[in-house]
């Protein structure tokens, strides 16, 4: 297994705004304020609250193109996942297998404890998930 970052390329005025905002008042995002940043991996990526490299309380959302997968990983804390738009198809297990994922649409919330090994994707639809958890933000990816 090898760590891996969750590469951090959003743009910067946009994180800045959210540590002061998080330090100093309210958070308010509205729809269609968000900055979103391509990420490796092929999926975009924005800043709602906080610093997702730090260790600290974060928030992202993700926007993830149709025919999109994760393979199986694990994270060292407790993640958080709230489907925002479309279906993430998600299931359990050191082995991806497409077969016994459950299909969770717009609306559905996971709470997945630190080191359980998971996978995702998605099918014909783009789908819009928001992330909560405290940073840093990694993935280990389990070996094939």
């Amino acid at each position: 297994m090898h760590k891996l970052r969750i590469a951090m390329t959003f743009v910067f005025a946009a994180a800045l705004c959210s540590v002061a905002f998080a330090a100093s008042g309210p958070v308010v995002v509205m729809p269609g304020q968000e900055h979103w940043a391509a990420q490796p991996g092929n999926f975009s990526m924005a800043v709602l609250y906080g610093d997702p490299s730090k260790s600290d309380f974060y928030v992202v959302r993700l926007k993830l193109p149709a025919n999109w997968t994760f393979p199986v990983h694990y994270h060292p804390a407790r993640e958080n996942v709230t489907v925002i738009s479309g279906t993430l198809y998600a299931g359990l297990g050191t082995k991806m297998d497409k077969s016994k994922a459950a299909a969770y649409p717009a609306g559905s919330f996971i709470s997945l404890p630190a080191k359980l090994p998971h996978f995702a994707f998605t099918k014909s639809q783009p789908t819009v998930i928001q992330l909560e958890g405290t940073g840093p933000m990694e993935n280990t990816m389990m070996k094939k």
